[in-house]
């Protein structure tokens, strides 16, 4: 062996950096706690059929972004590819709880996600069936379930949008403005999915955490050494803002795509009128909403702000309930019971990185839903 080595110095040399790179991609998948959503992970795929969502039967562990502190939480993925076990028959009043990663939840242990909060609650006389994915917004919804959900035969729906479905395609690519563009429709249901194929480049980045790695380096160096430009481009961290603001003062192609993206909520209201299933919206509260909240996420070169940096969804939030009301609509606010534990306990609602509810807010939800089903 040493022979080969001393009569092949260079190809020898080849061999074992690649050998040395095997070790790093092996180590890293085995020990880093990788923030970079990655395909290849095998736990969200492409559907044509809505678009993206959860392979089925599987199982993965989601560990906590580095500055977060949830515990590792455990995800069980049915055959239905929703998390959890499957379904029982329907043997009471079934309401499907149905929205984007808030409701997905993949952080909190199973048992503190507000969803099984209110199965425990509320059993035997209600039901809840939960199901949430990443980056979905209404027209996904709305897809699946035409597809899967109302096989589930829910009696309502409860509906969480999210602010991120808003905004403009200029400043997010997975907002639901996106999502039309690619959707297939029948009428105005959006019943499959033109899907772009991912790019090399993209490959690359899901099947390796070294080049994610590097990935990340290099953009976290490009974001702090870039200069400033004036660009009248939307940002999310703009939309945001803009959000914030009365709906008369939002620019005129951000109202129009807020009211194109509501038009969604519509026209699946009323295609679940046509099956006498009862539609909730709701939206869900934004950690930005509060300065002692998602104190790392608001210094992200995403956003640029300062740790104590605070910004409401009042104007998004009142033009959504206005909208509710007047399209018979029912209406779940979550913002006043959120502002109300705020002001009752210092304790935090949301991880601190990536924004997502923690068990305390998974509690604060619960807490809402089941005086808004008690009332009902």
């Amino acid at each position: 062996m040493l022979i080969w080595i001393r009569s092949h110095p260079r190809l020898s040399f080849l061999l074992f950096y690649a050998l040395f790179l095997l070790a790093i991609e092996a180590g890293l998948r085995q020990w880093w706690s990788d923030d970079i959503p990655v395909a290849s992970d095998g736990y969200v795929v492409a559907d044509t059929l809505v678009h993206h969502d959860y392979r089925p039967n599987i199982s993965f562990v989601t560990k906590p972004y580095s500055g977060d502190t949830f515990p590792p939480a455990h995800n069980q993925i049915n055959a239905l590819g929703m998390r959890g076990p499957l379904p029982a028959t329907k043997k009471a009043r079934r309401i499907l709880l149905l929205g984007d990663s808030f409701v997905q939840a993949d952080e909190v242990y199973f048992a503190q996600t507000f969803g099984q909060q209110l199965n425990a609650h509320f059993a035997p006389h209600l039901d809840f069936v939960s199901h949430g994915m990443v980056s979905w917004s209404p027209t996904p919804e709305f897809s699946w379930l035409h597809h899967k959900g109302v096989a589930l035969a829910p009696d309502e729906v409860v509906l969480f949008l999210c602010i991120n479905d808003f905004y403009r395609p200029a400043a997010f690519h997975q907002t639901d403005a996106i999502y039309r563009r690619q959707a297939v429709y029948a009428a105005d249901l959006p019943i499959s999915y033109n899907l772009p194929p991912p790019a090399f480049s993209r490959r690359a980045l899901d099947n390796s955490a070294l080049l994610r790695l590097v990935y990340r380096g290099y953009r976290s160096v490009y974001a702090a050494l870039r200069p400033a430009r004036a660009s009248d481009a939307p940002t999310i961290a703009g939309e945001i803002v803009h959000l914030a603001q009365p709906a008369a003062q939002w620019p005129a192609d951000l109202r129009g795509n807020v009211d194109s993206t509501l038009a969604v909520v519509d026209a699946m209201h009323r295609y679940l009128q046509q099956r006498g299933i009862v539609l909730h919206t709701t939206l869900v509260p934004s950690p930005f909403s509060w300065p002692d909240e998602c104190a790392l996420g608001k210094q992200h070169p995403l956003y640029g702000w300062a740790a104590d940096f605070a910004v409401s969804q009042t104007g998004l939030e009142e033009y959504i309930r206005a909208h509710s009301t007047a399209h018979h609509i029912g209406w779940i606010d979550l913002q006043t019971p959120f502002a109300e534990a705020k002001r009752q306990d210092a304790a935090l609602l949301f991880n601190e990185v990536d924004g997502h509810w923690n068990a305390a807010g998974h509690q604060v939800v619960f807490i809402a839903l089941r005086n808004y089903f008690n009332a009902r």
